[in-house]
């Protein structure tokens, strides 16, 4: 195998090797700036979340709402039903992603000075760590030593390096806990919508209530295809298996209805 060095990237300051054909390309990265690599992962993340929560939203309104209407109630009480758990969705599931993102950032940072302290009371192991890192890479011994110079030759990018191969995260781009809790709370929002909105443009539940069924199953199809551009999935296999997620929630919120309407 060959190495040869390219072009910096922004990036964290610290090398970063990218195959290519037979060759192993080593890139000194300068800190400031993220890849479009690192900001295509981001996005992604970002996606995947506002795909759990528009699904979150979809499938547990979808359910109630089946569940009320099948229950004999007016469109009036199924719409109020509808607002009251979107609203409580809502709410609860923004503080919940608001504070899963900021104990994740606590603990980033926890081992970044777990990682700071251990260079301190053992600096030749933690040297040892990125040598042996690029030695795993098959690398020749003086690009070994060179490499490792560079890296700890300064504090702040040594500890990035080190946390960045321990937990596979980047110390340059934590998540904001705000934005997090933002964008799963107007996804679950916007899921809630489809089952609720022929409920809003109809007085009657016999008319509204098979709209409300497929929308949700249509939106739960599309949610599917977009879901399958961010997992490199088949949009039809992918789009089928959320139908079938809403299908077990109109079911059972339907057979949960009639039940209760018994009693």
């Amino acid at each position: 195998m060959s190495f040869s060095l390219v072009k910096m990237t922004p990036f964290i300051d610290a090398p970063i090797l990218i195959p290519k054909g037979r060759s192993l390309h080593i890139i000194f990265s300068q800190p400031g700036r993220q890849p479009a690599a690192i900001s295509k992962g981001v996005r992604r993340e970002a996606i995947r979340e506002i795909v759990f929560g528009v699904n979150d939203g979809l499938i547990s309104i979808t359910g109630l709402v089946v569940g009320v209407a099948s229950s004999q109630m007016g469109a009036h009480q199924v719409l109020l039903a509808g607002l009251a758990a979107t609203t409580a969705a809502v709410v609860a599931m923004g503080m919940g992603a608001y504070l899963s993102t900021a104990a994740q950032n606590q603990y980033l940072l926890a081992e970044r000075d777990r990682e700071y302290q251990a260079i301190q009371t053992h600096p030749q192991i933690k040297q040892q760590q990125v040598s042996s890192y690029y030695q795993a890479q098959g690398m020749a011994d003086d690009l070994i030593s060179r490499m490792t110079r560079h890296i700890v030759s300064d504090r702040r990018r040594w500890v990035t390096f080190l946390v960045k191969e321990k937990l596979g995260v980047s110390l340059d781009h934590l998540e904001s806990p705000w934005i997090s809790a933002l964008l799963m709370a107007v996804a679950v929002l916007a899921g809630s919508l489809a089952p609720m909105l022929p409920f809003v443009l109809s007085a009657r539940v016999s008319s509204a209530l098979p709209w409300s069924i497929g929308l949700a199953l249509f939106t739960a199809y599309t949610l599917g295809a977009v879901k399958a551009q961010v997992t490199n999935d088949s949009p039809w296999r992918s789009g089928l298996q959320f139908v079938v997620a809403a299908s077990i929630a109109v079911s059972v919120g339907m057979a949960a209805g009639r039940m209760f309407h018994s009693l």
